[in-house]
């Protein structure tokens, strides 16, 4: 997504959110912890995006959308720390990082869960790159409900595009393997260049390209 939002006036919420208040909702380990303590200047729930604040009729699964700003220190934030707060908070939610004047779009998958209607499912996160502040705002788009906006914020921010009929689950599955996968070759192909023995050379190169023809595949 190389865009920034323009947020309706009306759908402002504008409230600090304490990270003691995180930790009350979610009960984050003391090493979780320390990375809000290192990583996070502030988090702000910036805007409520419902259908009292931009007339946009809820969806299953999507009766409202949050977005928290959150201010960092170093420019990093750890998955965990936003994988708390998605803990905390039953909505799914769009992150907006700052940090230096330049601002990225962050987000998991968050579904209700079908084994049990009061817990969340969130998939692995999503993100953008880094866009100046100063980068022009566009409006929001043009949809039906808040589920179809929620899929637009997705489909800006995941690295694949859809293929023919597949749906959201699917894709976010197929991106998961993707990452799994080049995890994998990233691995071999630094054990391939310490490797000194011919053999054992040869059967790491074709674990590598089998690799690399699966990574192909699922970027298809």
């Amino acid at each position: 997504m190389s865009v920034l939002y323009h947020f309706p006036k009306q759908a402002f919420f504008g409230r600090m959110l304490p990270k003691t208040k995180v930790y009350e909702h979610s009960v984050p380990n003391s090493k979780v912890k320390a990375l809000f303590v290192r990583e996070v200047e502030k988090i702000t729930w910036t805007y409520k995006l419902s259908p009292t604040t931009i007339n946009l009729p809820a969806s299953h699964g999507v009766q409202e959308i949050q977005v928290f700003t959150i201010a960092l220190k170093t420019g990093t934030l750890t998955h965990a720390v936003l994988q708390t707060i998605d803990k905390a908070i039953p909505s799914p939610i769009l992150f907006v990082l700052n940090y230096e004047g330049k601002s990225r779009y962050v987000a998991a998958y968050k579904r209700p869960s079908e084994a049990d209607k009061n817990k969340w499912v969130v998939s692995s996160y999503f993100e953008t790159e880094w866009i100046p502040d100063e980068f022009k705002k566009i409006e929001l788009p043009v949809v039906l409900n808040l589920g179809a906006l929620y899929l637009t914020f997705l489909k800006g921010i995941i690295p694949l595009p859809f293929r023919k009929n597949e749906i959201l689950d699917e894709l976010v599955l197929r991106v998961d393997r993707l990452r799994i996968k080049e995890r994998e070759a990233a691995k071999i192909e630094s054990n391939m260049k310490k490797e000194k023995q011919f053999n054992r050379k040869v059967d790491l190169n074709r674990s590598f390209n089998s690799l690399k023809q699966e990574i192909k595949e699922l970027k298809r």
